[in-house]
C-alpha cells in the first residue's frame, strides 16, 4: 500500500479523534465583593449567540459545564435579574476560567445594567416576537396574551393580522390541528406560564406550506440544566357564569433526552346572546319584520394533554416525538330562540329550543429527525405527522308557533345526528447548505393527504316550509392530495440582505356527495414566490421591502353540502363548491432605532371565502352561505411605537390606517356589489415592573377598532380596556395574578347588511368582561430555560 496513503489515513485518524474529543469548563461565580454565588445560572452560547449547553452553580459558586466539542465560544452567568459579562473562551482541553463577577442589584440599584434582558419587543427579518415571560401576562391563559399581543387583533374567536384572518397558530412551531372554535378553546384553556414569547411571523418562509397567511407561533420554554421540573397551576374566570382550569406541567432532562408531559383540565360555561332583525320584502317592499332573541349557553369539560421527547442520538442526529390531544368526552348547548312576526294587521311569534350535544377527539403526532452534514451548517431533516379528528353531533330542535293573540297553533320538531372523520397526514424532507461565509440555499420537498368522511341524518322536518330541504341520510366524502417542492436563497452584502425563492404545489381534490353520486374533481398547480430585501445602513436605520403569495383551501366544514338549522328560520349550509383564494401581499417597512416603525402595505386577494348572511325573502329565512368574494383589496400604513421608557416602563403603541374594498356577487340577483371604506385601528399597552425586588408586574392595555366590514357585513366601533398584575412569591416559586378584561363593556359587535333586497343586523353579546384569578406553584430546578425549534403543520387549521 502506498506510504503515503498510509501516512493520510493515519493523519485523518487522528484528526478524526481529536474533532470528536469533548472537554469540560469549570469555574466559580462570585459576586462584587467576592462571595460565592449558589444556584446562579451558567451558559455556553456560540459566536452567533445561540444557547449551546447550561448548568447551575453549587453551594460553593463553583459549576462544570460537560462535553464541549474543540471550538470558540461565549460563557456568561446570571442570578434572579442581575447578569455577569459575556467572556469568550477557546476550548481545546479541559479548562478552569476565572471567576466570574454577578454584581447583585441590592449593592448598587442606580447602577446595574442588565445586558442580557431580552426587549418585550423584538423586530427580527420576518416576525415580531413578544417576550412575555416575567410579565403579568404569564399567570393568564394563551388567548389572553394574544390579545395583548402587538399587531394581532383579536374580535370574539377570530385573529387577525393587518386585515388577514386566515392566520395559522403554531405551538413550538407545530400547527395546532383543530378548528376555529377550538382553537379558542384550546388557548383559552392552556396556561401562558411556560410561554417564553409569542412570535408574529409576518413574512413565512417558504419551507412551510403556502396554504394561510400571517403565523403565530406560541413558544415554550426549555430547560437546559439536567434534572426534573414541575409546576401546578389553576385559574378561575367570573362572567355570567364561572370557568376554571386545573393542570400540572412536568418536565425531565437527561443527559441525551428531554421529556415533558402537561394535562390541563377546564371546566367552561359560557352564555352568548344575539338578536336578529331581518326586514322581508315582497315585490321590492318590505312587508314584515322578524326579531329573533337568542341565548346560547354553552357548557364543556375539556382534556388537555401534550408529550414532547426529545433524544439525541449523537452530535449528528437529532429525534424528536411530539402529541398533542384535546379531548371533549360532553359538551351541551342549550339555544333558546324567541322570534316575532310584525306584518301588516296581523303578528305572530315561534319559539325555538335546541339541545346539542357533542363530543369532540383531537389527537395529533409528531416525528421529526435532523441529520447534521459534515459541512458546517449543513443538515438535512425529516419529518412526518398524523392527525385524527372526530366529533360526533346530537341536536334536538324543537318549535311552537303562536298566533297574534299568543295562542299555541302548531309545532315542528325535528333532530340531526351528525358525524364527522378527518384523517391528516403528510411527509416533508429538507436540506440546507450554505454557500460560502455570506450565503446559502433550501430546498425541500413534501406530501399532503386529507381524508374526511361526513354523514348525516335528519328526520322530522315540515317538508311544506320553503328553502328547508334537509338530507335524511347522506355522506360527503372529500379527499385531496397536495404535492410541493420549494427553493429558496439568502445572501448579504455590503449592508443588504437578500431572501428570495419559490414554491410551487398541485393539488387534486375529489368530493363524493352518495345522494347524487356525483364526484366533484378539481386539480390545479399554483406558484408561490417570495422576497425580502433588507438595507441596513447602520445600526439605527432597517429598511426591509418584501412580497409573498399565498393560498387558502377552503376549510373542510364548509364544503360539507349539508344544512344546519339554528332555529326554523336560521340555517347554515356548506358548499362543495368552494374555490381555493389566492392573494398577494406586498409592504415596505422602516424601523429607527428599533422604536419607531412605518410599514405600508398592499392586499390583492381573489375567491376569499367567506360565510355570509343572505335573507331568502321567498321563504323568510336568512341563510349562512359558504361562497367566495370576487375581489377583496386593502392598503395601509401602520404607525408603531415600542420602548422602555424607564427601567420598569414598557410602552407599546399602535395607530393604523387601512383601506378596504370588496366586490361579491347578490346571492338573490347575482348583481355585483362594492364595498369601500377607510378605517382605523389604535392599540396601546404599558408594562410596568414594580417593587424593588421586582417581584410586582402589571400591564394595561387598551385597543379601539373604529367600524369597518366583511364581505357583506358591516360592523361598529369596538374597544376594549384590559387591566392585569402579578405577584411573585416564594423566591419566584410561586405567583398569584389578578386581571379585568374589557372593563367598561365595549368589545361587542354590531353587525348590518343592508343593500339591494338585503336589510338584515346581528347584535352580539358575549361574556367579555371577565374577572381572573390564578395562581402557580413550581417545584424542581427551575433554573435554566430556552426555545424549543420549530415545525408546523398548515393543513390543519383547515379543519
Amino acid at each position: 500500500m502506498n506510504k503515503n496513503y498510509l501516512l493520510f489515513l493515519w493523519f485523518f485518524f487522528i484528526s478524526f479523534i481529536v474533532s470528536a474529543q469533548e472537554f469540560s469548563v469549570s469555574g466559580k461565580i462570585v459576586d462584587g465583593v467576592q462571595n460565592p454565588i449558589s444556584y446562579a445560572t451558567v451558559v455556553v452560547r456560540s459566536l452567533d449567540s445561540v444557547l449551546l449547553k447550561g448548568t447551575s452553580t453549587n453551594e460553593d459558586g463553583s459549576f462544570t459545564i460537560e462535553k464541549l466539542k474543540k471550538g470558540t465560544y461565549y460563557i456568561s452567568a446570571s442570578y434572579i435579574g442581575n447578569y455577569s459579562s459575556f467572556v469568550m473562551i477557546n476550548v481545546g482541553s479541559n479548562m478552569v476560567v476565572d471567576p466570574m463577577t454577578i454584581h447583585l442589584l441590592e449593592q448598587n440599584l442606580d447602577e446595574v445594567i442588565v445586558t442580557l434582558q431580552k426587549p418585550r419587543l423584538e423586530r427580527q427579518a420576518d416576525r415580531l416576537v413578544y417576550n412575555i415571560a416575567n410579565t403579568a401576562l404569564t399567570d393568564s391563559d394563551v388567548w389572553d396574551v394574544l390579545k395583548k399581543t402587538p399587531s394581532v387583533l383579536i374580535s370574539g374567536d377570530k385573529i387577525q393580522i393587518k386585515g388577514e384572518d386566515k392566520i395559522g397558530v403554531m405551538i413550538n412551531g407545530r400547527k395546532i390541528n383543530l378548528p376555529k372554535e377550538d382553537i379558542f378553546n384550546l388557548l383559552s384553556g392552556t396556561s401562558a406560564s411556560n410561554v417564553e414569547s409569542i412570535e408574529v411571523i409576518t413574512n413565512p418562509p417558504l419551507k412551510y406550506s403556502a396554504e394561510g397567511g400571517m403565523l403565530i407561533n406560541i413558544v415554550m420554554r426549555k430547560k437546559l440544566s439536567e434534572g426534573y421540573n414541575g409546576a401546578i397551576y389553576g385559574t378561575y374566570k367570573q362572567g355570567v357564569f364561572a370557568k376554571n382550569t386545573l393542570g400540572n406541567d412536568h418536565y425531565f432532562k437527561g443527559n441525551k433526552t428531554d421529556f415533558s408531559i402537561n394535562y390541563a383540565l377546564t371546566k367552561d360555561k359560557k352564555t352568548t346572546k344575539f338578536t336578529d332583525i331581518t326586514n322581508f320584502f315582497e315585490n321590492d317592499i318590505p312587508n314584515s319584520i322578524w326579531t329573533a332573541n337568542q341565548e346560547t349557553i354553552n357548557k364543556q369539560n375539556k382534556h388537555l394533554i401534550s408529550l414532547y421527547f426529545d433524544f439525541y442520538l449523537n452530535d449528528k442526529n437529532h429525534i424528536s416525538l411530539y402529541s398533542l390531544n384535546t379531548i371533549t368526552p360532553k359538551e351541551d348547548r342549550f339555544i333558546s330562540s324567541k322570534t316575532r312576526i310584525e306584518e301588516e294587521g296581523d303578528n305572530s311569534s315561534f319559539n325555538t329550543f335546541i339541545l346539542d350535544n357533542r363530543d369532540k377527539l383531537n389527537t395529533s403526532y409528531y416525528l421529526d429527525w435532523i441529520h447534521k452534514l459534515r459541512k458546517k451548517g449543513e443538515e438535512i431533516s425529516f419529518g412526518s405527522h398524523f392527525t385524527f379528528y372526530d366529533t360526533t353531533i346530537n341536536q334536538n330542535l324543537n318549535t311552537e308557533f303562536f298566533n297574534s293573540s299568543g295562542e299555541p297553533i302548531s309545532e315542528n320538531n325535528f333532530s340531526t345526528d351528525s358525524f364527522q372523520k378527518i384523517n391528516l397526514y403528510n411527509a416533508q424532507i429538507d436540506y440546507i447548505t450554505p454557500i460560502g461565509k455570506k450565503a446559502g440555499i433550501e430546498a425541500g420537498i413534501r406530501y399532503a393527504g386529507i381524508e374526511s368522511k361526513n354523514t348525516i341524518k335528519q328526520e322530522g322536518f315540515d317538508r311544506n316550509q320553503p328553502g328547508i330541504n334537509p338530507t335524511e341520510d347522506g355522506t360527503f366524502n372529500y379527499d385531496e392530495d397536495i404535492f410541493a417542492a420549494y427553493s429558496s436563497f439568502n445572501t448579504k452584502w455590503s449592508n443588504f440582505k437578500l431572501n428570495t425563492g419559490l414554491r410551487a404545489e398541485y393539488t387534486e381534490t375529489i368530493g363524493l356527495l352518495n345522494t347524487t353520486g356525483i364526484k366533484n374533481k378539481k386539480s390545479y398547480l399554483e406558484l408561490f414566490p417570495s422576497f425580502s430585501l433588507n438595507y441596513l445602513p447602520n445600526k439605527k436605520n432597517n429598511l426591509r421591502l418584501y412580497y409573498y403569495r399565498r393560498i387558502n383551501r377552503p376549510r373542510y366544514n364548509r364544503i360539507n353540502p349539508f344544512q344546519y338549522f339554528q332555529n326554523n328560520n336560521s340555517v347554515i349550509e356548506g358548499n362543495p363548491d368552494l374555490l381555493p383564494a389566492t392573494r398577494n401581499y406586498l409592504a415596505l417597512e422602516y424601523v429607527y432605532n428599533k422604536t419607531y416603525a412605518v410599514e405600508v402595505f398592499y392586499r390583492n386577494e381573489k375567491n376569499q371565502s367567506r360565510e355570509q348572511v343572505f335573507q331568502d325573502n321567498d321563504t323568510n329565512l336568512l341563510r349562512y352561505l359558504s361562497y367566495n368574494i370576487n375581489s377583496n383589496i386593502s392598503y395601509g400604513i401602520d404607525l408603531s411605537f415600542n420602548k422602555n421608557i424607564t427601567s420598569y416602563w414598557d410602552t407599546y403603541v399602535l395607530f393604523s390606517v387601512i383601506n378596504k374594498e370588496n366586490e361579491f356577487l347578490d346571492f338573490g340577483s347575482n348583481d355585483v356589489i362594492e364595498n369601500s371604506l377607510w378605517y382605523y385601528i389604535t392599540r396601546f399597552r404599558n408594562s410596568f415592573t414594580l417593587l424593588a425586588d421586582k417581584s410586582l408586574m402589571a400591564d394595561v392595555n387598551f385597543r379601539y377598532y373604529s367600524p369597518s366590514f366583511s364581505g357583506n357585513n358591516r360592523y361598529s366601533s369596538i374597544n376594549s380596556l384590559d387591566i392585569d398584575l402579578r405577584k411573585t412569591l416564594w423566591n419566584k416559586k410561586a405567583s398569584i395574578s389578578l386581571g379585568v378584561s374589557d372593563i367598561f363593556r365595549q368589545s361587542n359587535y354590531f353587525g348590518s347588511r343592508i343593500y339591494a333586497d338585503q336589510n338584515n343586523s346581528t347584535s352580539t353579546r358575549r361574556e367579555n368582561r371577565l374577572f381572573k384569578f390564578s395562581f402557580r406553584y413550581k417545584f424542581g430546578n427551575e433554573k435554566i430555560k430556552s426555545n424549543k425549534k420549530s415545525k408546523r403543520v398548515k393543513e390543519r387549521s383547515r379543519l
